[in-house]
């Protein structure tokens, strides 16, 4: 006797799930805080929220759900998300359209290998650019002689990694803002780096996040 073959029926295809209540937690001016924002941004997920939490202010419900108050933090249905690196490479893997991480394993790799550079590297001079006097001196001309020197590997066209945007370029993008609220002048040197910025800057998802009314502050009130 013959075995009937079961038809395959076509999948759709994936979509992101539908939002449940997901908020991210971040801290006023925080470049971290900005990483994790920007890729939410870049996701577009309807109905997602954005709480601001004030420096030594009590937030009941934000107390409830991170005791330890670490900032950035995510609030997803599927649980509490701590750290910015594993929330942007979480929210890439929740919700997959667009993907800003390559499929192949070498890809991936790479990328990582960016970020890392970038959270221990780069990122702790744009933070120290803050501070104020000889220290916020010097780790601008840091900043800057690494840019300088780092000028070739950035494309003339294009993203940091290929043509495609990826969690790389997210990274930079914050950290490029970051340089520019700081008045710090690029030289000649480094155009391909200002050109690059100009491309990131530009996307609507950077436009959309970075717009004033893009985050709305939690209430510091406690509950009676």
């Amino acid at each position: 006797m013959a075995l009937r073959i079961r038809q395959r029926v076509p999948m759709p295809p994936v979509k992101p799930a539908a939002n449940a209540g997901l908020t991210l937690y971040v801290g006023p001016d925080s470049l971290q805080g900005d990483w994790a924002r920007l890729v939410l941004a870049e996701k577009d997920v309807d109905t997602a929220a954005i709480r601001v939490i004030a420096p030594g202010k009590i937030d009941e419900d934000f107390l409830i759900l991170n005791p330890a108050q670490t900032l950035p933090t995510l609030a997803d249905r599927e649980g509490v998300i701590q750290t910015a690196r594993v929330i942007v490479e979480y929210l890439d893997e929740r919700y997959p359209h667009p993907s800003l991480m390559p499929q192949e394993p070498a890809g991936r790799a790479r990328i990582r290998m960016t970020l890392h550079k970038i959270e221990h590297e780069l990122f702790p001079l744009a933070e120290r650019m803050q501070a104020g006097g000889a220290e916020a001196t010097s780790a601008k001309r840091q900043l800057v002689d690494g840019l300088k020197g780092g000028a070739r590997f950035f494309p003339s066209r294009g993203y940091i990694m290929g043509p495609e945007y990826s969690l790389a370029d997210t990274a930079w993008a914050v950290l490029l803002r970051r340089v520019q609220i700081a008045g710090v002048a690029l030289p000649p040197e480094a155009a391909s780096v200002t050109a690059y910025a100009q491309r990131l800057f530009a996307r609507p998802s950077f436009q959309r996040c970075f717009h004033p009314s893009a985050v709305v502050p939690t209430s510091t009130r406690r509950r009676s």
